[in-house]
């Protein structure tokens, strides 16, 4: 133990004298000046960043697709797989309640848009798909276009 406590000082102590003598080499401190126009610029974007990321998408009661409900991890994650590869401009998502994992499936705002998409995943998962209410992701663009 001593001989541990020697090393650490020893190490301590070279560490110091390196960074002194490396302070002395290459002066005392650098002073470094930038134009105040570019706080503001940075100021600027993280306020549109904010509003662009804000404005695409809205938490709105909804509804999704329970594909699965299951004690086996490596089922949950090939079943969320599969919906991913066939089914790519819709969400999907696992969640673990103990003891299940259960995979749900898109984000829809009316239970008929909701009875579609369940119609035509029976045929890939079968007819155990049960249609909850969720709190979703609901994408103004998306709005936009289902308005006009």
């Amino acid at each position: 133990m001593h001989m541990r406590s020697h090393i650490i000082f020893n190490s301590i102590t070279l560490a110091l004298f390196f960074s002194a003598s490396a302070q002395t080499q290459f002066g005392k401190s650098a002073n470094v000046t930038r134009d105040a126009r570019v706080d503001v610029l940075v100021d600027k974007q993280i306020e549109l960043n904010g509003q662009a990321i804000k404005g695409r998408t809205t938490i709105e009661q909804g509804f999704r697709l329970l594909i699965v409900s299951t004690n086996k991890r490596d089922l949950a994650l090939d079943t969320k797989s599969r919906l991913l590869k066939n089914y790519p401009d819709q969400k999907s998502y696992m969640f673990y309640q103990s003891p299940n994992f259960k995979v749900q499936f898109g984000n829809f705002k009316s239970y008929k848009d909701a009875e579609k998409a369940k119609l035509d995943l029976e045929l890939d998962f079968g007819k155990d798909i049960l249609i909850i209410p969720s709190r979703v992701e609901i994408r103004l663009e998306k709005e936009m276009e289902d308005n006009q």
